[in-house]
């Protein structure tokens, strides 16, 4: 059963838009600068309506959760109340705590689309000098997902499901500017800053899996949905 229809939804439904036994909640809210009680309530309820099937919740969170400068934002706030809600009522569940989720969306609020999208554009925009970010591969959050559940690795449990190394912004900006072959027009501000973000439940999969995470996975993550 899936939830939802964004990127995350439609990347599970192949394999569980018709299990019995397990629910995708994938119908968050997507905008981690969000800040309307509507768009939270919204969740909310479909994530109340999803628990009432008592089936193995999947649930999907954000590792924004321990950053510091977010600590306190509507959007992670409101994310730790909906893992407490699955805690509370689910008693089978995987919490799948995510960074930045890169793949073919339209979604302009994801990180890589918003950049790309400036940088095509021409359009000027700030850049914090010291801020990092996690990115990772749609398709290897399925197949980690995937492994974990199908071999029962998160059971109760709450797992980042992210890399093990973050970029800098500028760094990025870099990538995409090789990539797309043009110069992103920004302003550096000196601000912003990194968390660590513990994967090692997910590296000892990743490694089964065969996936490479390595110092050029953001650049061949760029690569595979940007280089046309």
């Amino acid at each position: 059963m899936i939830v939802g229809n964004g990127l995350v939804a439609k990347a599970f439904a192949q394999n569980y838009a018709n299990d019995e036994d397990v629910v995708i909640f994938a119908s968050g809210v997507s905008n981690s600068k969000e800040i309307r009680e509507e768009a939270f309530l919204r969740e909310k309820q479909l994530l109340t309506n999803a628990l009432e099937a008592n089936k193995f919740m999947v649930y999907f969170s954000t590792c924004s959760v321990d950053d510091p400068e977010l600590f306190n934002s509507p959007y992670v706030v409101h994310k730790k109340k909906m893992e407490a809600l699955v805690l509370d009522r689910a008693q089978q569940h995987a919490i799948f705590r995510l960074p930045q989720v890169v793949g073919h969306t339209r979604n302009l609020n994801t990180l890589t689309n918003y950049l790309y999208h400036k940088i095509v554009s021409g359009s000027n925009f700030q850049v914090w000098r010291y801020a990092k970010r996690n990115l990772i591969d749609i398709d290897d959050i399925v197949s980690i997902s995937n492994y974990l559940i199908k071999h029962s690795l998160a059971a109760k449990m709450t797992v980042n499901i992210a890399s093990p190394f973050s970029i800098s912004i500028p760094d990025l900006l870099g990538i995409f500017e090789t990539v797309l072959g043009t110069k992103a027009n920004y302003t550096i501000v000196e601000a912003g800053g990194t968390y660590e973000i513990d994967v090692e439940r997910v590296i000892t999969v990743a490694n089964h899996l065969g996936i490479d995470f390595d110092e050029t996975y953001a650049k061949r993550i760029i690569r595979k949905y940007y280089g046309g």
